[in-house]
C-alpha cells in the first residue's frame, strides 16, 4: 500500500534555535514538506521574520499552521492548554486571538489548520476551533486495537468525543463541524523530562517499527518538537529517519493543506 508522509514540528515561539534551522534545512536538502507549528502569543519577530522569509523560498516545503495561543497549562483535569474545565467562551476567546495574530504575522502564507497543545481538548473547544473557521483539525490516530474498537464505536455513534476521550475521524470531517482531521500516528520522542529541552528518544530502529504499525493508513504523521533535538547526534536521528522514509518506494511527502486538498 502507498503511504503519504508528513511532518509536524511544534512550538514555534519566542528563540530561533539553531535546530530549527538545522533541523528545517534537512527538510529542504531532501525535499520533504514539513509544517511548522506556531504559537501566536510567544513568537517573536525574529522567528516570524526568518520563518516567512524560509517560506518564500521553499514554498512547497516549508507549511505554516496554528500551535494553540500561549502553551500554557490551563486544563486543571488533563494537563493541555485546552478542554477539561474551560468552556466555550474562554477557549473561543484565546484561540481567536491566537487565529488573528497568525493572520498578522503570516497574511495567506499559512494554512488554516489548528493543534491543540500538549493533547487535550473537550467538545467545547472543538466547537471553538469550528466557529474560527480553521479547515483542518489535527490531532491523534493510535493504532492499537482497543483504540480502534474505541474509535470504531464512535463512529457508529457519529461521536468525536466519548468518555473524555476523543474519537479519531482521520482524513473525515469531524462530526457535526466542517473541520477535516488529520491525524498524528508517530514521534521521536518516548517521553518529555521536562519543558526545556531534555527528553528520552526513541531509537531508530524502534520509530521505524512504529512507523510500519500505520503502514496500512493512507497517510501518516510524524511528529517532531525541535528544540528537543539539541545536540548533532539528535538531528542526524532525523535525517538517519528521513533516510529511511525515502528508501521506501511506497511513500510519498505532502504537507497539511496538500492532504485536505486530496481528500476532503
Amino acid at each position: 500500500m502507498n503511504n503519504i508522509i508528513f511532518f509536524r514540528n511544534d512550538d514555534l515561539r519566542s528563540k530561533l534555535d539553531d535546530s530549527l534551522i538545522r533541523i528545517t534545512e534537512l527538510f529542504i536538502e531532501y525535499k520533504i514538506p514539513i509544517t511548522h507549528s506556531v504559537e501566536p502569543a510567544n513568537i517573536t519577530n525574529e522567528v516570524i521574520n526568518w520563518l516567512v522569509d524560509i517560506k518564500k523560498k521553499y514554498p512547497e516545503v516549508i507549511e505554516i499552521m496554528q500551535h494553540g495561543y500561549d502553551h500554557k497549562i490551563k486544563n486543571n483535569i488533563k494537563k493541555g492548554e485546552f478542554g477539561g474545565q474551560r468552556d466555550y467562551d474562554e477557549q473561543f476567546e484565546d484561540i481567536k486571538k491566537g487565529k488573528n495574530l497568525m493572520d498578522v504575522y503570516f497574511g495567506d502564507l499559512w494554512f488554516p489548520a489548528f493543534n491543540f497543545p500538549y493533547g487535550p481538548y473537550n467538545q467545547e473547544a472543538i466547537r471553538a476551533v469550528n466557529a474560527c473557521g480553521y479547515k483542518v483539525l489535527n490531532s491523534h490516530f493510535n493504532a492499537k486495537i482497543s483504540r480502534k474498537v474505541f474509535y470504531f464505536i464512535g463512529h457508529f455513534l457519529r461521536k468525536g468525543y466519548l468518555l473524555n476521550h476523543h474519537i479519531s475521524w482521520n482524513l473525515s470531517l469531524y462530526p457535526k463541524t466542517a473541520l477535516f482531521e488529520i491525524d498524528i500516528n508517530v514521534g521521536f520522542i518516548r517521553k518529555y523530562l521536562n519543558e526545556q529541552e531534555e527528553s528520552e528518544m526513541f531509537t531508530l530502529n524502534e520509530l521505524i517499527n512504529e512507523t510500519r504499525k500505520y503502514i496500512n493508513q493512507k497517510t501518516i504523521g510524524v511528529l517532531i518538537h525541535h528544540r528537543y533535538h539539541n545536540t548533532s547526534e539528535k538531528i542526524k536521528f532525523i535525517e538517519n529517519y528521513l533516510k529511511w522514509c525515502k528508501s521506501n518506494p511506497n511513500f510519498s511527502y505532502l504537507n497539511m493543506s496538500q492532504i485536505y486538498e486530496r481528500f476532503k
